[in-house]
């Protein structure tokens, strides 16, 4: 490991060496020239955004894009730039997380981003960057940084027709009182079965032979009879964490049937686990 001094740096041959006092590495090299040219900026559409509001999208719906999926449109997120709205989409089909900006577009276009640089994106970019698209590359800069990756070719799955139209039931629930409950179940279960009744939610650990985990959390609705859902818990903290407001809606239809879990322009769509 080289110390924080002064190090010198020499080609030759095909070779580069480093030196530090005592210390001595040769290192092979490439032909430079065979490296892959940087595309360019220049005749890029821009796509015009707050780059914290960007930012904040991609982390929020980021848990749910899938990893080695044969689609492999499902390996990245999309952006979906539609007339009057920008939608952050992702899901591991198993839920579905969107994210929605109310803005202007220009031009209407789908823009699938591989996971991967999904996640570097968020270690370069903070507060200031300007991003541009072709329908094969997007590129962000910054006073520090240019960023490259290649886009996803494929037909994003239709979204829009998971999320349901209209929900039996409607509930708004704290969010760190949920949070605190559902990790105690866990902890021993990421299997877990929710009991929601007029003054209390119920948890409950799920699939573990011989151990079992439960707990209550104090809740008030008006429910016409009770309503028992399972989850993976997984699921239910990576919208949690992602939540802002002390309060978010949870929308049912039935036990078998995919809920919503909303918090502002943010929503994520789950199938429960069949009991």
């Amino acid at each position: 490991m080289l110390k924080d001094e002064e190090i010198l740096l020499k080609t030759e041959d095909s070779f580069l060496y480093i030196e530090q006092e005592k210390s001595k590495f040769k290192l092979p090299m490439f032909n430079a020239e065979e490296y892959p040219l940087f595309p360019e900026i220049d005749n890029k559409a821009r796509f015009e955004i707050e780059p914290v509001a960007f930012l904040h999208s991609i982390k929020k719906i980021s848990p749910a894009i899938d990893t080695n999926n044969p689609k492999y449109e499902l390996n990245g997120a999309l952006i979906d730039l539609s007339e009057e709205s920008i939608h952050f989409v992702a899901t591991d089909t198993r839920r579905l997380a969107i994210v929605t900006l109310e803005k202007s577009i220009d031009k209407e276009i789908a823009l699938i981003i591989p996971k991967k640089a999904i996640a570097e994106i968020q270690k370069l970019f903070f507060d200031e960057m300007e991003i541009f698209y072709d329908e094969n590359t997007l590129l962000i800069r910054s006073e520090n940084f240019i960023f490259f990756t290649k886009l996803i070719n494929g037909k994003y799955p239709d979204y829009k027709r998971i999320i349901p139209k209209e929900y039996k039931v409607e509930l708004s629930v704290n969010r760190d009182r949920m949070i605190s409950h559902m990790k105690q179940i866990a902890t021993i279960s990421h299997e877990v079965k929710l009991t929601f009744q007029n003054h209390a939610i119920i948890f409950e650990s799920l699939g573990e032979d011989n151990i079992e985990a439960k707990t209550e959390m104090p809740f008030e609705a008006s429910l016409e009879e009770e309503i028992v859902l399972a989850v993976n818990s997984r699921y239910m903290l990576d919208f949690l964490t992602h939540v802002e407001q002390d309060m978010f809606q949870l929308k049912i239809n039935d036990s078998t049937l995919p809920f919503t879990l909303q918090s502002d322009n943010f929503i994520t769509v789950v199938m429960p686990i069949m009991l």
